[in-house]
């Protein structure tokens, strides 16, 4: 970096600046005729000052009995779904009961053709067979990668 840098020569302002207002808030000058040592003065100050907390001493307490009750599921809203999921399951079947009876009904009437058992065998055989050489085949030859 050169020597006469703007940025350089900001930063190296600031860091004075900073060093001035820490050392006047410690010996606790009076405000000086600089504004922006003011400014950096003001900014010292309330960094020594402590934050108030802004949680509630029992916080941690409370939010672990809030996670125990919601874990037992004593909370009003756990039981108002559970009624409600109920009362959806209990409508469905309503609904549905009624159509599916209608389908069975509709089905007993229905005669399937008779189907040739050993050609269904033998393909489901056939189908176990190359399945079986197949994975035997990858087993023995890994594909190459």
């Amino acid at each position: 970096m050169k020597a006469n840098d703007p940025d350089q020569q900001a930063a190296d302002r600031d860091l004075r600046l900073q060093a001035e207002a820490e050392r006047a808030e410690r010996e606790g000058l009076a405000a000086g005729s600089d504004p922006r040592l003011d400014r950096y003065r003001l900014v010292v100050r309330a960094l020594r000052q402590p934050l108030e907390p802004q949680l509630p001493v029992d916080f941690a307490a409370r939010v672990a009995a809030m996670a125990a009750r919601r874990e037992r599921g004593d909370g009003f809203e756990d039981w108002l779904v559970a009624l409600l999921m109920a009362a959806m399951g209990v409508g469905a079947l309503l609904f549905v009961v009624p159509a599916l009876a209608n389908a069975v009904q509709a089905m007993a009437t229905i005669r399937l053709p008779l189907l040739p058992w050993h050609q269904a065998v033998a393909t489901i055989v056939c189908i176990g067979v190359a399945w079986a050489f197949e994975r035997g085949w990858i087993h023995l030859h890994p594909p190459h990668r």
